[in-house]
């Protein structure tokens, strides 16, 4: 369950994003902390400039989070920043887009992109989830197969 999206470390000189805080694959936590560490690298830069950041109401964060949950990477998504619909890949390419000088300072952009069309190819986890009911027509296949993914079995 998520309680925030985001917040300074209550410890640490960090920011904490629990967005997607579970995933049975490895290669894609590593990734989302790789984009973050991208973005971060890409736009704190603005905020030393006083460039104001972009004002996404409530309600639309809470609906872009709605429709993500619902269609996932196959689906449409919200942007943000504008709040119009559009595919999901799209809005994702977009943001790999922005994140590229943080993830060129870093000499993670050609990982992070094999990583984006590996998923893009094979689906994120609920549709890997969904394939595995497909094929087995229970639950517990699902869970088994979750199970297996995070002890690398």
């Amino acid at each position: 369950m998520v309680y925030w999206h985001a917040r300074p470390s209550e410890h640490v000189p960090t920011l904490e994003i629990r967005v997607a805080d579970a995933n049975a694959d490895l290669d894609t936590v590593v990734l989302l902390a790789i984009l973050v560490r991208g973005l971060a690298a890409t736009l704190l830069p603005r905020v030393d400039a006083s460039v104001p950041p972009p004002r996404i109401p409530v309600p639309s964060l809470l609906r872009a989070h709605r429709l993500a949950a619902a269609q996932g990477l196959t689906g449409m998504g919200l942007d943000p920043v504008d709040g119009l619909e559009r595919p999901a890949v799209t809005l994702l390419d977009a943001l790999l887009a922005l994140a590229r000088p943080g993830l060129d300072a870093t000499g993670d952009t050609d990982w992070a992109c094999a990583q984006w069309r590996r998923i893009r190819a094979d689906g994120g986890g609920a549709a890997r989830q969904r394939a595995v009911f497909r094929r087995h027509g229970r639950l517990s296949a699902v869970v088994d197969a979750l199970a297996a993914a995070t002890t690398g079995g």
